[in-house]
């Protein structure tokens, strides 16, 4: 049984920092610059989205680490542990980015020029979002991971589609190393999964992106040195691949910005290939990642779940100075990519910080118990 070195460790979460840090920027010029600037989209999403594909690889490898850390833990695997890391990774944040939300869409009438939760309509210019508002199955399908199966993203928070998504193959794993000791919840479990992401052709699309990671952290748990000249000729492949597929999204219009959607979910699978290729080298000890970025991972999920919100938000704010001066665009980016760090830094402090929420949780548990028993 294999674990990550220190090393290998702050290098992923070097990479991880980078990735949230791609997906702020990649939003920002969506909300805030593209107004003003009028063209090089496609070119940002492509980039973001290898950003949120990166996620995805690490999110796999690191869950099946946690499987393979379980199993050993407990000698079999234990399905109320599993249950209670992912809880208490995932929901503080998420709840966090839902009261955001919520927030701002009761402040926005107060604040916007249009004095509704409306953003202004201006002539020739479009804008990602035409209002900030928030309605119920925006925090129920999201706390439930139902949003973009069931019910529609939330608007003001966009980049929690790939949250409900990965969350659902997390379940999958589970189920997999469920089976062997309790097969009808294994069953339950993959049937609830089936029900839910049947109608979602993007879920599967995504899957060999996910389990990509998944798959490494298992083959890296039995053999640290990993298969280099394997995982060295894949990387050439996709690297190949991917430079392909960009230049054929680019070709017709480099600086434009459409985005074709069949193209983009291509791009999405290479990209995640690919990075999955250069993972397993990295943990082959063939490459490297540079660690600067390191620490800035304490923070990275709460950034990506919290940052599109306060864009939104500065943009409702900021429309009629933005669309027709780029000066004015790239300072007030600046500005709201500042305010979006200082609060996912802040926010982590508490959301992010495994030894509070193990305490709230204790706490809520005596007053249940003492209530229970009064």
């Amino acid at each position: 049984m294999s674990r990550m070195t220190l090393e290998q460790s702050q290098q992923l979460d070097s990479i991880r920092a980078l990735a949230a840090i791609a997906v702020l920027f990649g939003h920002t010029f969506q909300t805030l610059l593209l107004p003003a600037i009028k063209s090089w989209f496609t070119l940002v999403v492509l980039v973001s989205q290898l950003a949120v594909m990166v996620f995805f690889v690490l999110s796999g490898f690191l869950i099946g680490k946690s499987v393979c850390n379980n199993i050993s833990k407990n000698s079999v695997f234990s399905i109320g542990q599993y249950i209670r890391d992912r809880a208490f990774r995932i929901y503080p944040p998420l709840i966090a980015s839902l009261i955001l939300i919520i927030v701002f869409s009761i402040a926005a009438p107060y604040v916007f020029p249009s004095g509704t939760n409306s953003l202004l309509i201006i002539e020739n210019v479009d804008f990602v979002r035409a209002e900030f508002v928030t309605i119920p199955s925006d925090i129920w399908g999201a706390l439930l991971f139902l949003n973009g199966f069931k019910v529609e993203t939330a608007p003001t928070n966009g980049p929690l589609w790939s949250l409900s998504i990965e969350v659902w193959y997390y379940v999958i794993a589970a189920s997999v190393f469920l089976w062997p000791s309790r097969k009808v919840l294994a069953g339950f479990l993959l049937g609830l999964t089936i029900f839910v992401t049947y109608k979602s052709l993007l879920f599967f699309i995504l899957a060999p992106v996910w389990f990509s990671g998944f798959g490494l952290a298992l083959i890296h748990q039995r053999r640290p040195q990993m298969n280099n000249r394997i995982f060295a000729v894949g990387f050439a492949i996709s690297s190949i691949a991917v430079v392909a597929v960009v230049i054929f999204s680019l070709f017709d219009e480099p600086s434009g910005n459409a985005v074709v959607y069949e193209t983009l979910n291509i791009f999405r699978v290479v990209s995640g290939l690919w990075f999955a290729c250069f993972l397993a080298l990295l943990m082959g000890g063939l490459t490297s990642f540079p660690k600067f970025l390191y620490k800035h991972a304490s923070y990275s999920y709460t950034l990506y779940v919290i940052h599109f919100p306060i864009m939104l938000f500065v943009l409702g704010l900021s429309q009629k100075l933005i669309y027709a001066s780029v000066l004015n665009a790239v300072l007030i980016s600046v500005v709201t990519i500042l305010i979006s760090l200082a609060a996912s830094w802040l926010l982590s402090r508490w959301v992010e910080n495994k030894t509070f929420i193990s305490r709230i949780v204790r706490s809520v548990k005596q007053i249940v118990t003492k209530k229970a028993a009064a």
